[in-house]
Protein backbone atom coordinates (compact mmCIF):
# COMPACT_ATOMS: atom_id res chain seq x y z
CA UNK A 1 0.00 0.00 0.00
CA UNK A 2 1.48 3.32 -0.81
CA UNK A 3 1.74 6.01 1.54
CA UNK A 4 -1.56 8.67 1.62
CA UNK A 5 -1.32 12.15 1.44
CA UNK A 6 -5.15 12.12 2.49
CA UNK A 7 -7.32 10.22 4.13
CA UNK A 8 -11.33 9.93 4.36
CA UNK A 9 -12.39 9.77 7.59
CA UNK A 10 -15.30 8.58 8.86
CA UNK A 11 -16.82 9.64 12.65
CA UNK A 12 -20.13 9.95 14.72
CA UNK A 13 -21.57 12.97 14.22
CA UNK A 14 -23.73 13.36 17.64
CA UNK A 15 -25.91 16.41 16.61
CA UNK A 16 -27.18 14.71 13.49
CA UNK A 17 -26.96 10.86 14.87
CA UNK A 18 -25.65 9.64 11.68
CA UNK A 19 -22.17 8.89 9.95
CA UNK A 20 -20.19 11.98 8.52
CA UNK A 21 -16.59 12.30 6.30
CA UNK A 22 -13.65 14.52 6.55
CA UNK A 23 -11.09 14.50 4.60
CA UNK A 24 -7.93 14.46 6.90
CA UNK A 25 -4.47 15.73 5.76
CA UNK A 26 -1.39 13.36 6.36
CA UNK A 27 2.02 14.58 7.31
CA UNK A 28 3.44 11.27 8.27
CA UNK A 29 2.12 7.90 8.32
CA UNK A 30 2.77 5.09 10.69
CA UNK A 31 0.41 1.86 9.20
CA UNK A 32 -2.90 0.78 9.58
CA UNK A 33 -4.88 -2.09 11.45
CA UNK A 34 -6.50 -4.08 9.02
CA UNK A 35 -10.29 -5.83 10.04
CA UNK A 36 -10.54 -9.39 10.86
CA UNK A 37 -12.92 -10.53 8.05
CA UNK A 38 -12.24 -8.44 5.10
CA UNK A 39 -8.68 -7.92 5.27
CA UNK A 40 -9.34 -4.38 4.22
CA UNK A 41 -8.16 -1.15 6.61
CA UNK A 42 -9.92 0.08 9.09
CA UNK A 43 -7.94 2.63 11.15
CA UNK A 44 -4.46 4.25 10.06
CA UNK A 45 -1.99 5.83 12.45
CA UNK A 46 -0.90 9.50 11.21
CA UNK A 47 0.60 12.33 12.20
CA UNK A 48 -1.50 15.36 11.47
CA UNK A 49 -1.35 19.44 11.97
CA UNK A 50 1.56 18.08 14.70
CA UNK A 51 -0.42 15.34 16.44
CA UNK A 52 -0.37 12.02 16.42
CA UNK A 53 -4.08 10.09 15.64
CA UNK A 54 -5.60 7.41 14.81
CA UNK A 55 -7.88 7.84 11.54
CA UNK A 56 -10.93 6.01 11.21
CA UNK A 57 -12.37 4.29 7.58
CA UNK A 58 -15.00 2.16 6.41
CA UNK A 59 -13.91 -1.28 5.55
CA UNK A 60 -15.28 -3.38 2.87
CA UNK A 61 -17.44 -4.89 5.34
CA UNK A 62 -19.84 -1.90 5.59
CA UNK A 63 -21.18 -1.93 2.04
CA UNK A 64 -22.00 -5.67 2.65
CA UNK A 65 -26.13 -5.74 2.26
Amino acid sequence: MDTPSEINSVFWNEQTKSWDYKIVKVDEYFGFSECQQCRKPMSHNVKTDGKFKVVYVKCACADRK
